[in-house]
């Protein structure tokens, strides 16, 4: 019994500590600091396969992408623009979470895919669409 009681505590705590972050992330670029949104890129002249990531939100620079993994950080190319927005084809829900939304961008140097959570859709579309 005490060991439910123990979990269910420090899943609140969890949960709690989620949810502030989230918070956090939605209202940081229009305070003007910059914020990392957890995503998958996919991006010809990064390869043709699903990068894990964060997207860098910087309210006085360029968009810009940081690998998961090397933390590799790349710049979106300029003229970056979302085209549509759709869900994941069984195929690609293999590669990115299945909940996820694909966000599609065209930029000069071609198209631009990137994944992120519903929780996070709305910042990286205010971000596409001021960047």
């Amino acid at each position: 019994m005490i060991e439910l009681a123990f979990l269910a505590i420090v899943g609140a705590f969890v949960g709690w500590l989620m949810r502030r972050k989230r918070q956090h992330r939605s209202t940081a670029p229009a305070a003007g600091e910059a914020v990392g949104l957890p995503c998958m890129l996919k991006w010809p002249a990064q390869g043709s396969r699903w990068k894990a990531g964060r997207l860098l939100i910087d309210g006085a620079g360029p968009l810009a992408w940081e690998a998961a993994w090397g933390r590799r950080t790349t710049v979106l190319p300029a003229g970056l623009r979302q085209t549509g927005l759709r869900p994941p084809t069984p195929r690609e829900a293999m590669a990115v979470n299945p909940r996820s939304a694909i966000v599609e961008c065209e930029s000069p140097e071609g198209q631009v895919l990137i994944a992120v959570m519903p929780e996070e859709l709305d910042a990286a579309t205010k971000a596409l669409a001021t960047g």
